[in-house]
């Protein structure tokens, strides 16, 4: 009972996110470029986004253990193997309910309700943490090549950053709504909303719109100059780009499997989705001509 109660809590925070998305079944996947290569034991926790970490060739995932608002002390970070294997489930402990992942110069930091926290990847501990003044939601994370961490309040509709030690509102503003996803891209900041994405200038903050009728967006990865992939928490991987409509690549819906916050390894050609109430992750190989 309480676990339906939580998955019910959050049903009703996505409900935005839901508006704009129509349930595929697997049948409209037939040729998909995406090719199954594996898939982690379900020992994960609500995992809500994985990254890659080039350097040390693992997977960071983000597990909430419980009610994506709820400040309970359960969440904590997973190291898996780039085939799968489960390295340590339990690296990071302490959290609350842990989302969106970024590193910098051996620094992992993870939204975390109403905080970021900053990890030192190379002794396991959490060496500090950023309250957001207002914030109710932090969902997602990017780092520009400055280090400047930017942060997503889906909830409050604003985009923080962390840039000189302080960690405040960087953007709001009226098309900003119910921000998730977040990228950056050369000098632009993606931001994935509720049915688009916007770009948002690094230096001057100019919002313009960049691609419309995406459907509603939680993970955002680009994969070459002009395409990214794109899920929603229902559990539909589409591909999209500013010229042409977008195509669904997967779809576990039928089988109520979600697609939360994903990964790309360009050089693998690989896509790690992780699949929030599944508890676990799979990995598949986009084949595209």
């Amino acid at each position: 009972m309480k676990n339906i109660f939580k998955m019910l809590i959050f049903s009703i925070f996505q409900l935005p996110f839901f508006l704009h998305t129509t349930a595929q079944s697997s049948n409209e996947i037939f040729h998909s470029p995406l090719k199954s290569k594996w898939s982690s034991e379900k020992l994960l926790s609500i995992p809500e986004s994985v990254l890659y970490n080039e350097k040390l060739d693992i997977l960071f995932v983000a597990n909430i253990n419980g009610v994506p608002d709820e400040k309970d002390g359960n969440g904590f970070i997973s190291k898996i193997s780039k085939d799968g294997a489960i390295i340590q489930l339990k690296w990071i402990t302490g959290l609350n309910a842990p989302k969106g992942m970024g590193i910098f110069e051996g620094k992992l930091y993870v939204a975390d309700i109403d905080q970021l926290v900053e990890i030192d990847i190379a002794s396991g501990k959490i060496i500090k943490q950023y309250p957001a003044k207002k914030a109710k939601f932090l969902n997602d994370v990017a780092i520009d090549k400055n280090g400047n961490v930017y942060v997503s309040d889906t909830k409050n509709n604003l985009l923080y950053c962390l840039k000189n030690g302080k960690f405040d509102v960087w953007l709001s503003v009226g098309n900003l709504f119910n921000p998730n996803g977040l990228l950056v891209d050369n000098t632009d900041l993606l931001v994935g909303c509720n049915n688009y994405i916007i770009s948002v200038d690094l230096e001057s903050r100019h919002v313009r719109t960049f691609i419309t009728e995406t459907g509603s967006i939680d993970g955002l990865v680009k994969i070459n100059e002009s395409q990214y992939i794109i899920s929603d928490w229902l559990g539909n991987i589409f591909l999209v780009s500013k010229t042409d409509p977008k195509i669904l690549l997967l779809s576990t819906v039928a089988d109520k499997i979600n697609a939360a916050d994903i990964e790309y390894i360009k050089d693998k050609k690989l896509l790690i989705i992780p699949t929030f109430s599944d508890n676990r992750l799979m990995a598949y190989e986009l084949e595209l001509k």
